[in-house]
């Protein structure tokens, strides 16, 4: 322990949104216990690792950032724990052989195991990243057996957590000053089916849209497969939700979704990016494309290609499959080689890149709401317009005067209208 004050922590978060509340909630009762969180592991009592292991390049990341803080133990009375999905996938028993230098190793959603009560969730939390967005954890597993994934065996079978406690997490957030709550789980379209509410998502969106705050609400990770013209038409009818989905696709092509065991078709999601479309001309579209699946021929590829083209995604992210230990594709052929792989990325990126500019110089002119997140220079502050999700789209740059400087601040939902693009950002004013 310090020699003097609090007993004090240093950690990092590694992975997804979903992993980081899971470990903001583990900070809160920390410091709740007496911990004081540290930025140097130097002067740290106690090291926490929350790790990621959903594909292979996050496990390396894993064991590289744990043998790096396991180099602040020697010689000193320090103390090194792991959680996560590194836990939750390999066991204890083998990590404890391949790590020997981490004193404890828990597994996913660590709180439980600092929680009295083992059953009981907390609903505060300590956020680590802009304190004017946070996200909110409405699901936990999936029952989909995506024949590439690993979360099924990581996370356990789809679960939803139950509305109240969303509810009251979301309270104690937006009383914080929170003004974006981001929806995220493996699959929120399906949130409360399994507690048997058929349309638990919007019931869940109507309460929350309830509370008395001024916010607004983004949803990620509605699954193709679940999706329909009444869902896109009531999301769209909420005031607080922003016309942004999130629609992980994994590829187009019909034989490769079915090599992953994803049920849905090109031509559903198309006519349902239609819909939605045509309800309001502002809505804007994510996706994820996943490139190399074995099988993945040129023909199936260029396929892919083509899909982008027609859908049109406002932004998209890419990566390259790997067969994971344990899953039904590690062992499926033909193969794609590691640099046809990076080949495939380059021109998908190339591709959206050209699409997303263009999505863009389309709403030149036009007014969007923007949270302003920080002042970057006197006359200029960044912020995220309802088409841009944090950390994973562009961000508005909002031009201003001095004097109107004055009357913004991070943390206000604004009004802009859009001047300029550069490429994946764009460059805004204050319409006033």
């Amino acid at each position: 322990m310090s020699s003097l004050g609090s007993p004090k922590v240093f950690t990092v978060s590694l992975g997804c949104p979903k992993n980081r509340v899971d470990f903001e909630k583990t900070l809160s009762l920390l410091i709740e216990q007496g911990y004081e969180i540290t930025l140097n592991p130097e002067e740290a009592d106690l090291l926490w690792v929350n790790t990621c292991a959903f594909i292979r390049p996050a496990v390396q990341e894993a064991i590289d950032t744990i043998l790096e803080l396991a180099e602040y133990k020697k010689n000193k009375e320090k103390r090194l724990i792991v959680s996560g999905c590194l836990t939750a996938r390999y066991g204890q028993e083998k990590l404890k052989d391949l790590l020997p230098e981490v004193d404890e190793f828990l597994g996913i959603e660590p709180y439980k195991f600092l929680c009295p009560p083992k059953d009981l969730e907390p609903t505060s939390r300590l956020l680590t990243q802009n304190p004017f967005y946070g996200y909110l954890k409405i699901t936990e597993g999936c029952s989909h057996r995506c024949s590439y994934c690993t979360i099924p065996q990581i996370r356990g079978p789809y679960r939803s957590r139950p509305k109240e406690l969303l509810l009251l997490e979301a309270q104690n957030l937006l009383a914080k000053g929170v003004r974006e709550l981001i929806l995220v789980g493996q699959d929120t379209t399906l949130y409360g089916r399994d507690l048997g509410k058929k349309e638990g998502l919007l019931e869940l969106l109507a309460e929350l849209t309830n509370l008395p705050y001024s916010f607004r609400i983004r949803i990620l990770y509605l699954h193709p497969q679940h999706l329909h013209e009444k869902i896109f038409t009531e999301l769209l009818s909420l005031p607080k939700v922003v016309p942004y989905f999130d629609l992980p696709i994994q590829h187009a092509h019909p034989k490769i979704l079915k090599a992953m065991n994803r049920h849905y078709t090109p031509e559903r999601v198309l006519k349902l990016m239609e819909w939605a479309r045509k309800l309001n001309p502002k809505v804007s579209f994510r996706t994820t494309v996943m490139l190399g699946f074995p099988g993945e021929e040129e023909e199936e590829f260029s396929f892919l290609l083509e899909f982008l083209k027609a859908a049109k995604f406002d932004y998209l992210g890419v990566f390259p499959f790997y067969p994971e230990e344990g899953t039904l594709a590690a062992n499926l052929e033909p193969k794609v080689s590691y640099q046809e792989k990076r080949r495939r990325k380059r021109e998908v990126l190339k591709l959206q890149q050209e699409i997303t500019k263009k999505r863009l110089q389309a709403r030149i002119g036009s007014v969007d709401e923007v949270l302003v997140l920080e002042e970057v220079s006197p006359r200029k502050l960044i912020g995220l317009a309802t088409f841009q999700a944090p950390e994973i789209d562009g961000v508005t740059y909002i031009q201003t005067s001095l004097k109107k400087q004055s009357y913004l601040l991070p943390g206000e939902l604004i009004k802009v209208k859009i001047e300029k693009v550069k490429i994946y950002d764009v460059l805004a004013t204050p319409d006033v």
